[in-house]
């Protein structure tokens, strides 16, 4: 009897981790707002804390306009293919012109989110209705941009920081 007991037991253990077990990617939304004194304006900050639980890296990047449910395809083809200028990020990375530049929000900057690991996006801003960031930020699989793009980005081109601040105007 009791082996039974305890063979039961220990499968509903093991189906109620599974059930319990966490998310491929974890997102924590946090906001909190001060009175700035010196400018005497009201601060909100929003942080966006993305933990990647999965086995696999993924990218995350800052989009110029709004994803508005874009695909993952048509994201990967505006930050990466699309001219911004005279060339597209692709391009500049083909031909080594980000070597010596700085990181550009929305041009150049890309985040590896490696596994068990946790990025940070801090967004500052005076009107707690102000929403620009909020729809532009993109995480994808890095193994489906790098498919798609059929190239393996090199690591010289990821921001190397736990962490990024972003302000609103």
């Amino acid at each position: 009897m009791k082996t039974i007991i305890y063979i039961f037991f220990s499968t509903f253990l093991f189906c109620a981790m599974d059930l319990n077990a966490q998310c491929q990617i974890h997102i924590d939304t946090i906001s909190f707002c001060y009175f700035n004194g010196i400018t005497e304006q009201t601060q909100i900050i929003d942080n966006y804390q993305i933990t990647n639980n999965s086995n696999e890296d993924y990218l995350t990047w800052v989009s110029l306009v709004p994803t508005n449910n874009k695909s993952n395809i048509e994201l990967i083809q505006d930050f990466f293919k699309k001219r911004k200028g005279d060339f597209s990020l692709i391009e500049m990375m083909y031909e080594n012109l980000l070597d010596e530049g700085p990181i550009n929000i929305g041009y150049s900057f890309i985040k590896n989110i490696t596994a068990g690991k946790t990025f940070s996006y801090f967004i500052a801003k005076t009107d707690i209705k102000s929403n620009l960031y909020q729809g532009r930020i993109v995480l994808i699989k890095k193994k489906e941009v790098e498919q798609y793009l059929k190239i393996q980005i090199d690591e010289k081109y990821f921001f190397k920081l736990p962490s990024i601040f972003l302000t609103e105007k």
